[in-house]
């Protein structure tokens, strides 16, 4: 078994799934390996959780987990019906790789060990490396590994804990979106950026810093090697609609996802690598 740092330890309950525990100097947090599901990260001097997990979700290591980073790979969004959504990598079992103390931060690396599944016609290789300091960094590597180039999409779809959904702004967005909700219309980015509704958008402009201002507490978000900003909040409708979130869910949390949403094609050896920092 892989030899841990003093800072991280296992967790698991019985019917539940199995997590490391991070407690450094910086911050805690815990992470899944179903699915290297960032699942909390609460840094140290401002002892406030930035990731809101359902208190509906299912943690039984047999389906997504609603909340924290859910990590979407082969594809975002849908494929073909019958497939599950965002791909299937955040529905299997991550290997913990390695787990170093560094200076700045507890870093930890996860691979999927199987990323053969119906739908994706690749080969490649994928992991995600976490750094757990006073910010949080992700960063997911494909590489192709195949003879044959593939297509793929991605995205760190990360849910903010937020007090209450009526009171917050993102900060930092520009230019246009196509908006699920109105049958993929395409809208221009509202000021300021409220959430009155319910909103899922996909901004095609890859912002590379946005911040979620709600009253004196700010989150800001660093974003690289994607193509677009994801939005999301349920709303009131649908948010009592879903089994794994409580009728309420929708005021406490905003998704503001990395992601590549666009299609990217990997050449035969060729390295992608999507990051996101938070603050």
């Amino acid at each position: 078994m892989l030899s841990l740092p003093s800072s991280i330890s296992y967790q698991q309950q019985p019917g539940m799934l199995k997590t490391l525990m991070i407690d450094n100097q910086f911050a805690t947090a815990e992470i899944a390996l179903f699915g290297a599901h960032m699942l909390s990260f609460i840094p140290k001097h401002v002892q406030r959780e930035r990731l809101y997990v359902s208190d509906s979700s299912i943690r039984d290591g047999k389906r997504a987990i609603r909340g924290g980073v859910p990590i979407c790979w082969p594809w975002f969004g849908g494929l073909n019906e019958g497939y599950q959504m965002h791909g299937y990598a955040r529905e299997r079992v991550w290997e913990l790789i390695s787990a170093t103390e560094k200076d700045d931060c507890t870093e930890l690396v996860l691979s999927l060990a199987d990323t053969i599944g119906e739908g994706f016609f690749g080969k490649a290789t994928v992991s995600v490396a976490i750094c757990v300091g006073k910010t949080l960094s992700m960063s997911l590597t494909t590489t192709n590994v195949g003879d044959d180039a593939f297509e793929f999409s991605t995205a760190l779809h990360t849910y903010f804990a937020v007090d209450d959904i009526n009171r917050v702004e993102l900060v930092g967005m520009t230019g246009d979106y196509t908006d699920k909700v109105n049958d993929w219309a395409i809208g221009t980015t509202p000021v300021p950026y409220r959430f009155p509704e319910r909103t899922d958008r996909i901004h095609f402009n890859p912002a590379k810093y946005l911040t979620i201002v709600e009253g004196d507490n700010t989150v800001n978000i660093e974003s690289a090697g994607h193509d677009s900003i994801i939005v999301w909040n349920p709303g009131a409708e649908l948010s009592k609609s879903m089994t794994d979130m409580s009728d309420d869910s929708y005021l406490k949390m905003l998704c503001v996802e990395t992601g590549v949403t666009q299609g990217k094609k990997l050449a035969v050896g060729e390295i992608h690598t999507m990051s996101l920092i938070v603050d």
